[in-house]
């Protein structure tokens, strides 16, 4: 019976760094997608790596506090994975971001359902086709293949923040900021080309009123470039998702 017993929390301590990773990973944590969905999901997921980790006969603290502390680490280890992995699409937020304010446009927001705040227009049209482009690369398998390395990196109740693991975890915080500039360079390019052109245009006819044009000029060769550069921008996308996801990697080797 007590062998039972201890199996059965072990696949409850599985369960927590599952659920936690669901909850905040892309795709599968938004709202769309029900909460029984999720709980269904986790509990299967659990249930296939129970095997796994089992066989590793980890040390499982039977006392109340040492479950509680256990449970807390595998909690942390799964949130860490989840926030980790959305990184990159909030990048693709932060270059629309970039975009609707070079482009005059921060003004047109909307309500993201998924996380409650107002964002532009543009960084949630860039949010949605990047997560397509991350499923169709299977990024989500990428993201539960990291859940399962992290078993054999660091075991059920291991779970410590060493230097290693702050150095990994801030660099690839700072990448979101390199795939923003990277996914929004062509239209801010684009965009100083324009102002500089206006610029001389205004010292050479002064009687054309360029605030007002400047506008629409840039608005429109802002979207030109937008949709000419959108193949560049999935490709440059595809190649940023492949270097993220060897660092995640690291990432996780480092736990």
């Amino acid at each position: 019976m007590e062998i039972y017993v201890s199996q059965f929390v072990l696949y409850l301590l599985i369960f927590a760094r599952v659920m936690s990773l669901i909850v905040v990973a892309p795709v599968v944590s938004h709202q769309a997608v029900p909460i029984q969905v999720k709980i269904a999901l986790g509990l299967f997921i659990a249930l296939v790596l129970h095997p796994l980790v089992a066989a590793m006969h980890p040390v499982i603290d039977q006392s109340l506090a040492g479950l509680v502390l256990m449970a807390l680490k595998e909690v942390a280890v799964g949130l860490l994975l989840g926030f980790v992995a959305g990184l990159i699409l909030l990048g693709a937020l932060i270059a629309g971001e970039l975009i609707s304010l070079d482009l005059g446009m921060s003004l047109a927001e909307v309500l993201d359902p998924d996380s409650g705040v107002q964002n532009t227009v543009l960084s949630q049209f860039l949010w949605l086709v990047m997560m397509l482009v991350f499923l169709l690369l299977n990024g989500h398998l990428f993201v539960f293949q990291a859940l399962r390395m992290s078993f054999d990196t660091v075991g059920i109740g291991q779970f410590a923040i060493t230097g290693i693991l702050s150095d990994r975890l801030v660099a690839m915080s700072a990448m979101v900021f390199v795939v923003g500039l990277k996914l929004a360079a062509p239209v801010i390019v684009a965009s100083f080309i324009v102002n500089v052109a206006l610029g001389v245009l205004a010292r050479v006819t002064p009687q054309i009123n360029v605030f007002i044009l400047n506008f629409q000029v840039k608005i429109g060769i802002g979207f030109v470039i937008l949709m000419t550069a959108a193949p560049m921008m999935v490709y440059v996308f595809k190649k940023l998702l492949a270097g993220f996801e060897e660092n995640m990697v690291e990432l996780v080797k480092a736990l």
